[in-house]
């Protein structure tokens, strides 16, 4: 391919992504780390697309950066609780809302008061990777339908079952463009002294490990129409 063939295609990629309003970076760079500060100006603009979800906490910005590169959800209801739960964050279904079908079901996002990683401890980057796998848990709820959710729940009980799950979400967030952020928070949970060494091992053993997280990013960056916003 030319040089000239080259920089045309350079400038409709520019073009299209301007377009879009919202991601303003271009596919390769989504993967990379994210400048807190150039999201601050677009918040506005995310809430509006996702009116059904209004999360005012301390960390609005890390959500909305995540939850911007998941379209599919902007009709969805997510609810914010906080209780003792095993792990750090947890989305899921409300209880009987499994019983609905996928577009009219009710999701809650649970953060853990007392165990798992402090989310205040957290730098932005790892922040939106946490939040993007969360998020991503609720996408996957949404193409299942209530017999497929309810057996995903009896399969969560084992080992084998929560690493599988595990795995898929974490490859679900790297084709979001989110990769470097979920491999930040992978490597500040490995470090972090707040947390006890039984969750850093099941966090190291349940989710994809740093090595494996970073030849998947290696995928996405070679290729960045893998990217799937």
């Amino acid at each position: 391919m030319s040089n000239r063939a080259k920089i045309k295609i350079s400038v409709l990629q520019i073009v299209f992504i301007a377009f879009l309003g919202i991601t303003t970076l271009s596919l390769k760079a989504s993967s990379a780390m994210l400048d807190s500060a150039r999201w601050v100006s677009k918040i506005d603009s995310i809430k509006l697309a996702y009116q059904q979800i209004e999360y005012e906490g301390p960390y609005a910005l890390s959500f909305y950066t995540a939850l911007s590169a998941y379209p599919e959800l902007n009709d969805v209801n997510i609810q914010f609780r906080q209780r003792n739960i095993k792990t750090t964050m947890q989305c899921r279904p409300k209880t009987f809302s499994v019983l609905r079908k996928p577009a009219k079901r009710k999701f809650v996002m649970v953060f853990n008061q007392n165990r798992g990683v402090p989310i205040n401890e957290l730098s932005f980057n790892a922040r939106v990777g946490l939040f993007a796998h969360e998020i991503a848990h609720v996408l996957d709820y949404l193409q299942m339908t209530s017999g497929q959710t309810i057996g995903l729940g009896f399969r969560y009980i084992s080992e084998k079952g929560q690493i599988a799950l595990e795995h898929e979400i974490d490859r679900m967030v790297i084709w979001k463009g989110f990769g470097h952020q979920i491999l930040q928070y992978a490597k500040e949970v490995l470090r972090n002294s707040s947390i006890t060494d039984d969750y850093r091992q099941r966090r190291s053993h349940v989710y994809l490990k740093p090595s494996e997280i970073k030849q998947l990013i290696s995928i996405v960056e070679n290729n960045p129409s893998n990217v799937n916003r």
